[in-house]
């Protein structure tokens, strides 16, 4: 019984090479005196099996850490990489927005703003870290702020005056899941509200030009039908008032009509070599009779030898057509108006010149905006619509050109309208 419990143990203890050691042991009792050395054999076996399975855990377990730390280096480094991506991406939306981007944190310091709000409040890079009083100088904001530091999102507009006046529509709210910290968006409101009051103005200049002339008509009107009158020249004055005003409201609506053609680019342009001097002498013939019955004296003074000009001939007769009809209207009697023109290497300059009462300078500036008037009482006896000189500015750049005024009280007026050179006729047909 001992002898089997030992020889279990044994196996046991020394594996396959201490079974047939055991078995020997059993069946040969002469092998008996052989069990010291086959012992130690079996121990000897026993320890390399070991040695050598050790070895191979220790490899596989190296192995298996190494192929871990590279999978998690691996990650990592994916992980790094996305970050990485993410960020640039994030910066380049920040740098590429038009509209202002600022973060404050919870102690209400900058801790971002982007390439376009530092344009708008012409911030340096300093302006990280400081607080919103120390870097924008603006109660109204600060106040935006605050609000929104309360969990409240809101929206105003702050004025900003200094060099670079402006108008923003601010937007800002809490972060969320970050306690204080005040997400801020700044977008440019200037030329909007701008074009907004232009457009408030616009249409009620618009209004109260209409105004007029139909108050007329339905004046005349109305008295017409009560009653008829018997005498044919208070019949012929009344007519004539229809006509007049009738003839007014045509001509407003036709300068509105252009006008809005031509501000949104519907107005096709087919530029192409023009005479100068005999687009002058067209446009000249259409107001002789007029001139004749005031004693103007119309003056055709293109030098010889110009170049031509590259302008669109309808676009250009109706500038030309503009100012000389003001020069007709407000030079005065016995008054001269005279077309001239010169040119350098690059443009040809067309000179509308009169020598009425001239213009005082304060008007000059403003002298081309729609339904601005030096003198608007005379201007609207004479028939003016208040838009002729609008017309004859965006006509001109429609060209690619421009036109400017000179002017002095009791020293005339004269228009200059610059316009590019046709090319030579053989650089076309090379082309």
């Amino acid at each position: 019984m001992n002898s089997g419990i030992g020889a279990w143990l044994l196996v046991r203890s020394l594996g396959v090479a201490g079974l047939f050691l055991v078995l020997g042991y059993a069946a040969l009792p002469e092998a008996r005196s052989a069990l010291p050395l086959a012992g130690l054999f079996a121990v000897a076996v026993a320890l390399v099996t070991a040695l050598l399975a050790s070895g191979w855990v220790a490899r596989r377990a190296e192995d298996i850490a190494s192929a871990a730390d590279k999978r998690v280096h691996r990650a990592l480094a994916t992980a790094h990489d996305e970050l990485t991506e993410e960020r640039d991406r994030l910066r380049g939306i920040l740098a590429g927005m038009e509209e202002g981007v600022l973060l404050l944190d919870e102690q209400g310091h900058v801790a971002l703003l982007n390439t376009a709000l530092r344009e708008m409040l012409l911030l340096g890079a300093d302006a990280v870290g400081k607080t919103l009083l120390e870097a924008i100088r603006h109660a109204e904001l600060k106040e935006l702020v605050e609000h929104a530091r309360e969990g409240e999102a809101i929206t105003g507009e702050i004025e900003l005056e200094g060099l670079k006046p402006r108008r923003l529509l601010v937007r800002a709210a809490a972060l969320p899941g970050a306690t204080g910290q005040v997400f801020a968006v700044f977008v440019d409101v200037t030329e909007v509200r701008k074009l907004e009051s232009l457009r408030r103005d616009f249409v009620a200049n618009v209004s109260h030009e209409l105004r007029t002339p139909v108050t007329a008509i339905r004046s005349a009107a109305e008295t017409l039908q009560t009653a008829i009158p018997t005498d044919p020249q208070v019949l012929d004055q009344f007519i004539a008032i229809l006509g007049r005003n009738a003839e007014r409201l045509h001509g407003l609506v036709e300068d509105l009509l252009d006008l809005s053609r031509i501000e949104s680019q519907k107005l096709k342009l087919v530029p192409e070599p023009l005479d100068v001097t005999l687009v002058f002498a067209q446009v000249l013939s259409l107001f002789r009779e007029r001139a004749d019955k005031k004693h103007v004296e119309l003056v055709n003074a293109a030098p010889a030898g110009l170049s031509r000009l590259l302008a669109d001939r309808r676009a250009l007769e109706h500038v030309l057509t503009n100012l000389v009809d003001n020069a007709v209207k407000y030079c005065g009697e016995n008054a001269r108006v005279v077309l001239g023109a010169e040119e350098d290497a690059e443009e040809i300059r067309l000179l509308v010149a009169d020598d009425g009462p001239g213009i005082e300078e304060r008007h000059l500036p403003r002298l081309f905006e729609r339904f601005y008037r030096v003198d608007a009482g005379r201007s609207r006896e004479l028939g003016g619509t208040g838009l002729g000189l609008s017309i004859v500015k965006h006509l001109s750049e429609a060209m690619g050109g421009g036109v400017s005024v000179r002017s002095k009280p009791g020293a005339g007026t004269t228009f200059v309208v610059g316009l590019n050179k046709a090319e030579p006729r053989s650089t076309r047909a090379v082309a």
